[in-house]
């Protein structure tokens, strides 16, 4: 079984109180993956940890009736993103998110949280385990590290900073809006992503279905 969530007060306790992040640098670019969308990457100051969090945001077209916009926390998985492993759905979820808020606007918030937060490394170790019929939630105890050793505090300050509030999230990770509502961002809406199944990563979609109770709609189906 997964390790049991924190109180809420336990987060509002935990967020950054002494100096408020900040926007560091603003930088255009154009996103080749999403037809050529222009988007500004932004890193940020006195976010709650050292990692080299940044954002990547697409503002919305203006107008009375837009709807709030959408964000995406993405955790960083270098075997998916970039290698396009097809072990996990991280990779398939990062193209889902960019096509989206190119589309409607928004900000993906990329998260240096390799494997859970336990580092690349230590999930490549993990991978070993999984190979041996272990579920990746053992494997991480297997080797000493907790289920998910992530928290949210500082995206919850990188969408203060960009005085994003009042958002939609696409996610199916209840621990993500769960955090992000204990430090004080709206949340109107959660859009679940797609469900990215392969013939290599059908279990670790499972389990964090069945132990971790993300809303991965449909994973039996799909996996059919």
């Amino acid at each position: 079984m997964t390790t049991p969530a924190q109180a809420p007060e336990a987060f509002a306790e935990a967020a950054p109180t002494a100096v408020p992040a900040a926007v560091r640098a603003r930088v255009p670019v154009t996103l080749s993956r999403v037809g050529d969308r222009s988007a500004d990457l932004i890193t940020f100051h006195h976010l709650p940890d050292p990692g080299e969090h940044f954002a990547v945001l697409v503002p919305a077209a203006p107008g009375d009736t837009a709807p709030p916009p959408l964000v995406r926390l993405h955790s960083e998985c270098l075997t998916g993103d970039v290698l396009g492993s097809a072990r996990c759905d991280c990779g398939p979820q990062l193209d889902e998110a960019l096509r989206a808020i190119a589309d409607q606007g928004g900000a993906v918030l990329y998260l240096r949280q390799e494997g859970r937060g336990i580092g690349l490394y230590n999930k490549l170790d993990t991978y070993v385990l999984q190979a041996q019929d272990h579920d990746t939630f053992a494997a991480n105890r297997m080797i000493g590290r907790g289920d998910d050793e992530r928290d949210y505090a500082a995206a919850a300050a990188m969408l203060l900073a960009l005085g994003l509030t009042r958002i939609r999230l696409l996610t199916n990770n209840p621990d993500k809006v769960r955090e992000l509502r204990a430090h004080g961002i709206e949340i109107t809406e959660v859009i679940p992503t797609g469900v990215y199944v392969t013939a290599e990563n059908s279990r670790y979609l499972s389990a964090k279905a069945e132990l971790a109770g993300h809303t991965i709609a449909l994973l039996q189906e799909a996996a059919a």
